[in-house]
């Protein structure tokens, strides 16, 4: 009898549920073990058994971890972002990795929502409110129909924020780096020119961020950066908190650049023990949210519905 296939799933993946209908569909060709919040000596001990992991975020699957894992053949990563996963050093080892998000219309959906929050002023009215304030005079806000949104990133997500921004009226520019003959087709079908860089931070009215977090993309906005950007511009940050160069987007914020901006990603998760942090959440003209950009019901469940798939097309393979 052949010997059932070690999984283990070292983060939350948010439905459990949905986890309890992985586990049932696959116990007849693996064991399956669901150990979210484990320790890293713990994750450490238990992945040199192991012939799957499949993690979210949390969890840094590093040269470490990757060298400690004798029997690994596959790593799936419930995320977008891809900075916590050493992929050449998997590469090296011959271990099969895939990125199995579902949460692009997700992330998407919670741009926009970011935008019209930010140009209407919701959070700091909803803020006044909640204190007995009423300056409902001084609330004017701003309309996005006919704004230009500046998508920095033409990937998955940065296309269907594109798509979306374009239904609500938005003029769309685009910067891409790797700029396919497919994307520039998507940019053309919702009438989205591709721009250099400055050429986009000067024209747009609202800007959002959509680039992995490489070491090319490490701080790309900064002083130059927000210099470059038109006066009262909005800005949105649901990709990486250490593509923004924080302590110039303080500087910034104290130089009344910005009509708002949003954050929902940050250097340091969670940002509280940071006084730069702290400073940046506390400006009324910031919107802070907790890296939920991709949480809904629904990506959660279709991101393991898809593991499910995946693992189960692997282990019949194997």
């Amino acid at each position: 009898m052949l010997k059932k296939s070690r999984i283990l799933v070292a983060d939350n993946l948010g439905d459990a549920k949905a986890v309890e209908e992985m586990i049932d569909k696959l116990k007849s060709l693996a064991d399956l073990i669901y150990c979210p919040g484990m320790s890293r000596d713990d994750l450490l001990s238990e992945i040199q058994r192991c012939d799957v992991l499949i993690v979210r975020s949390k969890t840094t699957v590093d040269k470490d971890l990757i060298d400690r894992a004798r029997a690994l053949k596959l790593v799936i990563t419930a995320t977008h972002g891809l900075d916590h996963i050493d992929i050449e050093h998997l590469k090296d080892k011959g271990i099969e990795f895939r990125s199995m998000s579902e949460q692009t219309n997700a992330v998407a959906e919670f741009v926009v929502a970011f935008l019209l929050c930010m140009a209407r002023k919701i959070t700091l009215v909803d803020r006044l409110s909640k204190n007995g304030s009423w300056r409902k005079d001084e609330l004017v806000g701003s309309e996005i129909l006919g704004k230009t949104l500046g998508v920095i990133g033409f990937g998955r997500i940065g296309q269907s924020v594109a798509m979306k921004a374009s239904a609500l009226g938005m003029k769309v520019v685009i910067y891409e780096t790797n700029t396919t003959h497919e994307k520039e087709e998507r940019a053309k079908r919702i009438g989205a020119q591709i721009v250099p860089l400055i050429e986009l931070l000067r024209k747009s009215d609202f800007i959002t961020l959509h680039v992995p977090k490489t070491k090319t993309t490490s701080k790309m906005i900064g002083r130059k950066e927000f210099a470059s950007m038109r006066d009262g511009v909005f800005l949105v940050n649901a990709a990486r908190g250490d593509i923004v160069d924080e302590e110039a987007l303080l500087e910034y914020l104290k130089k009344d650049k910005f009509g708002g901006v949003a954050i929902d990603v940050y250097s340091v998760q969670p940002p509280f023990d940071q006084a730069l942090l702290r400073k940046i959440i506390a400006d009324d003209r910031v919107v802070s949210t907790q890296h939920i950009g991709g949480q809904t019901k629904e990506a959660r469940r279709a991101t393991i519905e898809a593991i499910s798939n995946l693992l189960e097309e692997f282990l019949t393979k194997k």
